[in-house]
């Protein structure tokens, strides 16, 4: 039984481990008692069994994480993921771009640092409306963008909540388009 490093969390290899020698060393006693030994030995494979289904199940969820992400990343236009307080958690390169800013400038930043002044108290009550409303219907409207070391721009904001699942808003998913 072997692990795919990185790909399998410690405590789920611990705890197989940990099963699988518990497992051995009961075998090792059951020696007197064959019908014991056979169930042991049965449990074993099937945990191997087991363990080389998940180990599969684990590189297909790493293969369409990467996937997703890849998609997300370049994507053509500008998505952002917002938390529930209005920081940035996370932005594709189009995003980027528009912002005129590098990656490690915008995450974890509130998305109203890059509104225009004018436009700040507007965009503020909407995306707190919101949070608050937690409607499942997207919510658009224009207001101008502020990007780093740059004029104001106008630009098309949609946005649509991300429920939790037992009750409120986790965040926003965010597209933005330059407006026409």
């Amino acid at each position: 039984m072997s692990a795919v490093p990185g790909r399998t969390p410690d405590w789920l290899l611990t705890t197989v481990t940990a099963v699988r020698e518990l497992m051995l060393k009961r075998l090792e006693a059951a020696n007197s008692d064959p019908e014991a030994k056979r169930e042991m030995e049965m449990a074993l494979e099937e945990l191997d069994v087991m363990w080389e289904e998940l180990q599969g199940q684990t590189a297909l969820l790493v293969r369409e994480n990467e996937r997703y992400a890849e998609f997300f990343q370049y994507a053509p236009d500008a998505y952002l993921i917002t938390d529930a307080g209005g920081s940035v958690r996370e932005a594709n390169q189009a995003a980027l771009e528009l912002l005129k800013a590098p990656r490690e400038r915008v995450l974890g930043k509130p998305l109203s640092t890059y509104i225009a002044g004018e436009d700040r108290v507007t965009f503020l009550a909407r995306t707190v409306g919101l949070m608050v409303g937690a409607s499942a219907k997207p919510l658009a409207w224009q207001a101008r963008l502020q990007p780093h070391d740059s004029g104001p721009i106008e630009a098309q904001f949609s946005v649509r909540p991300i429920p939790l699942k037992k009750s409120g808003v986790g965040g926003l998913c965010w597209l933005i388009r330059l407006a026409d």
